[in-house]
């Protein structure tokens, strides 16, 4: 549990108003509590949690790739907000969610890093299902981040890194799933042997879907994939419950980020 009183919300310029009216609905909550909100200016929250204990909230914006890192090298906390992993509202091939979906919360973390002892209401109450996994596939799905992602993670040159360093490991013939696409994910899925991702949810999806992955260790796929892509012809397809279980206590709905939910479930 995180006391809200103790972080700093920070609302960039250029949100989507459907977002910008969640997150100023969180920043009020949060303020109603103690807490503080920063809009727009990134300099004036770093100076604001300085060395102190405050812990900053921030998203995908490349003006906090830096913030992130100082805050990381000096083993500060930090809070990171991104779309979800399941029921998301847009940018999923998995079911949508209703009434805005869900957003994942990490502390200290892009991604879900660890299993949790939790119980699986939550996952449940997604009824999203979940596909057996499929073995012996022919082709590789590699998936491209977003020009964004790529900013904010300085993963520019990813993709013809990892197509190089896969084609000297497997004779299989690589499709190479650009983000912007309109083809279904399932469709790149079909007999697929794997899919390959720096940490686009999209392994996540693969792994509900059925496919096994490949991934960087920040990603969440990772606890239930590989990280080293030269054992790419040796994916695992192990047991997802735990998995999916603690996936489900890492987001959070627009109601679950107002009413004191985020604060009781975050680690």
């Amino acid at each position: 549990m995180i006391d809200p009183a103790r972080c700093v919300l920070f609302i960039p310029a250029g949100l989507k108003k459907f977002k910008l009216d969640l997150f100023e609905r969180i920043g009020r909550r949060m303020e109603a509590l103690g807490g503080k909100v920063v809009r727009h200016d990134i300099n004036e929250l770093c100076r604001l949690v300085g060395n102190t204990d405050l812990i900053p909230i921030v998203g995908c914006q490349p003006e906090s790739t830096i913030p992130i890192s100082k805050w990381q090298d000096s083993g500060k906390d930090w809070i990171y907000w991104d779309r979800g992993y399941a029921r998301r509202v847009f940018a999923t091939w998995l079911p949508r969610g209703d009434n805005g979906g869900y957003y994942r919360w990490h502390l200290n973390a892009y991604q879900m890093q660890e299993l949790r002892e939790v119980p699986g209401d939550r996952w449940d109450a997604l009824k999203t299902p979940v596909a057996p996994w499929q073995r012996d596939g022919d082709h590789i799905v590699i998936a491209n981040g977003s020009h964004t992602y790529d900013r904010f993670h300085l993963t520019e040159g990813w993709l013809e890194n990892t197509v190089r360093l896969v084609s000297r490991h497997t004779k299989r013939r690589l499709l190479v799933r650009d983000k912007e696409t309109q083809r279904p994910l399932q469709d790149d899925l079909k007999g697929a042997h794997c899919l390959i991702s720096h940490g686009s949810i999209a392994a996540v999806e693969a792994v509900i879907l059925g496919c096994p992955v490949f991934v960087n260790s920040e990603s969440a796929a990772a606890l239930v994939g590989k990280t080293d892509l030269t054992e790419v012809e040796a994916p695992v397809y192990p047991d997802r419950t735990k998995w999916l279980h603690s996936l489900a206590y890492c987001q959070f709905d627009e109601a679950e980020l107002v009413d004191g939910t985020l604060w009781r479930l975050i680690e």
